[in-house]
C-alpha cells in the first residue's frame, strides 16, 4: 500500500483493509497500551486506517483545525458531537438555526430526541443560550450563512455557548464564523460519511472516547481513493439487501439492519429500547469489553436505576433484579473471553414475564450453532467483522429483529440519522458469508482438538472452553448449542508477567499474534492486557478476569497440527 511503512504493512492481518494487526512481542502490546506506538492497521475504533488519515489531514488543512473525526454519515457526525457537548449536570439548551432550504442532517428539532430527549431543551433564540449550551448553524450546499445568523453565532459564543457550523460538503476554504470551534461536514462527491472538525482538545478528546464506545466509524473502503471490486464480484449496490435477506434466513428473523461496526449495532439497539424512566439494562455474563464499558459509563438521570451486571452463576438473582425501569436484558450466546453460555430460554421467560426485550449477541456462536430468536430472544446482534466474514478484512455489525415495533423504530432512526453499513463493506461481507457453513464445521473441530491438547498440558493452569466437560457452562452449551465455536482462553501454570512473556514472545510459527476472533487463521493475544490494561487487581477480580489470561481464537485451517505444535513449544518455554 502506498504511503504505508513496510514494517506496518507486514503487520496487517487481512490485506489492504485489515481490521487487525500483528503484535509480535509483549512489548508491542505494552507500547500500544501506553500510546507510544500505534500500528497503521487494526479495529477502526482503535486505529485510524491510512485511508482515513488521508481524509482527516486534508480536512484539518481546509478548516485550520487540530482535530478531526470521521463518522459513517454527516448526521451521525453531528449527533455524536452534540452528545459530547452536552453538560454533565442539568439540561443542555440546544438552539438550531437553519438557512432557508437547509438540507439534512437537521430536519426538525426532534433530531436528537430518540437518544437523550430529557438531556436537551430546545431554545428558540441564540440569545437564550449560555455557558454549556449549544448553537447549531445549518447551511446548505453552496449557500452562505446569513448575516443575521452570523450575528447570533457571535452572541452565543460570547455567552459561552459552543457554536457548531454544519455544511453539506467541505468547501475549498472554511467560511469565517466568529466564535465557531466546531464544524460538521459531509465528505463530498459520491463518498458516504461525515466529519467533525474541532479546535477544543477537551471536547474532541471526549468525542473520540465516546465514538470508540459507540462505534459509528467511516469504513476504510469508503475512504479509499477508488472502489475495490474485481471482475466477478457482486454489485455492491445491492449487497446490503442481499446480506440482510441472508441474515434473516439464517437467524429466522423478520428484518435485518446493517451497521458500520458491531458496537454501532449495540448502540442503536440501546437507543431504540431505552427511554427516560425506563433506561436500565441488565447484562448477563462477561460481555465484550466495549459493550461493558458503554453500559458502565452510560449517563443516568436522577432517580433512574443503574445498569446491573450479573454473572452466569447469578441467574437466580435475575427475576428480582428486573424492575419497571428495566428496558432490556442483554447477553451473549457465548461470552468473550471466558466462554460462558447463558441459559437463553430461562432469560427469555423472565424477559417475557416483565415485558422487556431480550437482546442476544450471537457473534461467536453464529446462527449455525444457535438461533436465539427461536429460543425466545427478541433481537439478535452480530459483529459481522468476526465469524460471519472470517477474513479480517471487513468491519460491520447487524441487528436481526422479529417484532414490527422494533423494525419500525430502527427504520425511523435510520431515516433520521442516515446510519448503516457501507454497500462496499456489505459486498465484502457477502463474499465471506458464502463459506460460513464449511468454516464453522472446521472451527468446531479444530477448537475441540486444541482444547483437548491444552487441557492436558502441564504448562496450563486453567482452561475456559464450553466444549470441555470442566467448564461451568458445559451442560447448558450441550443443550442449546450445535457446537462450541472456537474461542478458548487459558492461564499458564507460571501465571506471572514473566511466564506470559516467555510464552508470548516464543516464535509461534503456526499462530498469528493478533487480537480479534472468528478468523480463518488462528489468532492469539494476551486478552486482559489488551482490554483491561489499566484496571486494578480489585476491578479484575470483580469481573472474574485473570490479569495474565491468554485467548486463542482457533481458525478453520485445513490442518491444525502446526497450530498445536507451536502452542506446545511456547508452553514449554513458559515454564522457564
Amino acid at each position: 500500500m502506498s504511503g504505508v511503512p513496510a514494517r506496518e504493512e507486514s503487520r496487517a492481518v487481512g490485506g489492504e483493509f485489515a481490521v487487525t494487526a500483528r503484535l509480535p512481542a509483549l512489548s508491542d502490546v505494552v507500547e500500544f497500551q501506553e500510546g507510544t506506538s500505534v500500528p497503521d492497521f487494526g479495529y477502526y475504533r482503535y486505529v485510524s486506517h491510512p485511508y482515513l488519515r488521508t481524509i482527516q489531514e486534508r480536512l484539518e488543512g481546509v478548516f485550520g483545525c487540530r482535530h478531526s473525526r470521521l463518522a459513517e454519515s454527516r448526521e451521525i457526525a453531528l449527533l455524536e458531537l452534540v452528545l459530547s457537548l452536552r453538560g454533565s449536570a442539568g439540561r443542555t439548551k440546544l438552539c438550531i438555526l437553519r438557512a432557508e432550504g437547509a438540507d439534512a442532517p437537521i430536519r426538525d428539532t426532534g433530531f436528537f430526541a430518540p437518544v437523550d430527549a430529557a438531556d436537551f431543551e430546545i431554545a428558540g433564540r441564540a440569545a437564550d443560550l449560555g455557558r454549556g449550551d449549544v448553537l447549531v448553524l445549518a447551511a446548505v450546499r453552496g449557500q452562505r450563512i446569513s448575516a443575521a445568523h452570523l450575528q447570533e453565532a457571535r452572541l452565543a459564543a460570547d455567552a459561552g455557548a459552543a457554536v457548531v457550523a454544519v455544511l453539506a460538503e467541505p468547501p475549498e476554504r472554511a467560511p469565517r464564523i466568529e466564535g465557531t470551534k466546531f464544524w460538521v461536514t459531509g465528505l463530498g462527491g459520491e463518498r458516504r460519511g461525515g466529519a467533525v472538525l474541532g479546535t477544543s482538545d477537551r471536547v474532541m478528546g471526549r468525542l473520540s472516547q465516546n465514538m470508540r464506545r459507540r462505534g459509528p466509524y467511516l469504513s476504510a473502503r469508503e475512504a479509499a481513493p477508488r472502489h475495490h471490486f474485481q471482475d466477478g464480484d457482486e454489485d455492491p449496490r445491492g449487497a446490503c439487501a442481499r446480506v440482510s435477506e441472508e441474515l434473516c434466513r439464517l437467524e429466522g428473523g423478520a428484518e435485518a439492519f446493517l451497521y458500520s461496526t458491531g458496537m454501532a449495532a449495540i448502540t442503536r439497539v440501546l437507543d431504540l429500547l431505552r427511554r427516560p424512566g425506563r433506561s436500565q439494562v441488565i447484562a448477563v455474563g462477561h460481555l465484550f469489553s466495549d459493550t461493558y464499558e458503554s453500559l458502565r459509563l452510560a449517563p443516568r438521570r436522577p432517580g433512574e436505576e443503574p445498569n446491573r451486571f450479573l454473572g452466569v452463576d447469578e441467574m437466580d438473582q435475575l427475576p428480582g433484579a428486573v424492575t419497571g425501569q428495566t428496558a432490556a436484558i442483554l447477553t451473549e450466546t457465548i461470552t468473550n473471553p471466558l466462554n460462558d453460555v447463558p441459559d437463553i430460554p430461562l432469560l427469555a421467560r423472565v424477559a417475557k414475564d416483565w415485558g422487556v426485550a431480550l437482546v442476544v449477541d450471537n457473534t461467536i456462536a453464529t446462527p449455525l450453532l444457535c438461533r436465539p430468536l427461536s429460543l425466545g430472544a427478541d433481537i439478535v446482534v452480530h459483529s459481522t467483522t468476526k465469524f460471519l466474514n472470517g477474513r479480517n478484512n471487513h468491519g460491520g455489525g447487524a441487528l436481526i429483529v422479529t417484532r414490527p415495533e422494533h423494525s419500525q423504530g430502527l427504520t425511523g432512526l435510520r431515516a433520521r440519522w442516515n446510519d448503516g453499513m457501507s454497500p462496499l463493506e456489505a459486498a465484502a461481507l457477502e463474499k465471506g458469508m458464502a463459506t460460513l457453513a464449511p468454516r464453522m464445521q472446521r472451527f468446531n473441530s479444530n477448537a475441540g482438538r486444541v482444547a483437548s491438547f491444552l487441557a492436558g498440558h502441564r504448562a496450563v493452569r486453567r482452561l475456559w472452553f464450553n466444549g470441555h466437560s470442566s467448564h461451568r457452562s458445559h451442560a447448558v452449551a450441550q443443550r442449546i448449542l450445535g457446537g462450541p465455536s472456537s474461542v478458548i482462553s487459558f492461564t499458564l501454570a507460571r501465571d506471572t508477567l514473566e511466564g506470559l512473556r516467555a510464552f508470548y514472545d516464543s516464535p509461534l510459527p503456526g499462530v498469528i499474534k493478533a487480537p480479534s476472533l472468528g478468523s480463518n487463521l488462528t489468532l492469539l493475544c494476551p486478552y486482559t492486557m489488551l482490554t483491561h490494561y489499566h484496571d486494578t487487581d480489585e476491578q479484575l477480580q470483580a469481573i472474574g478476569l485473570p490479569r495474565w489470561l491468554v485467548r486463542v481464537a482457533v481458525g478453520c485451517e485445513e490442518k491444525i497440527e502446526p497450530v498445536i505444535a507451536s502452542l506446545d513449544e511456547a508452553l514449554e518455554r513458559s515454564l522457564g
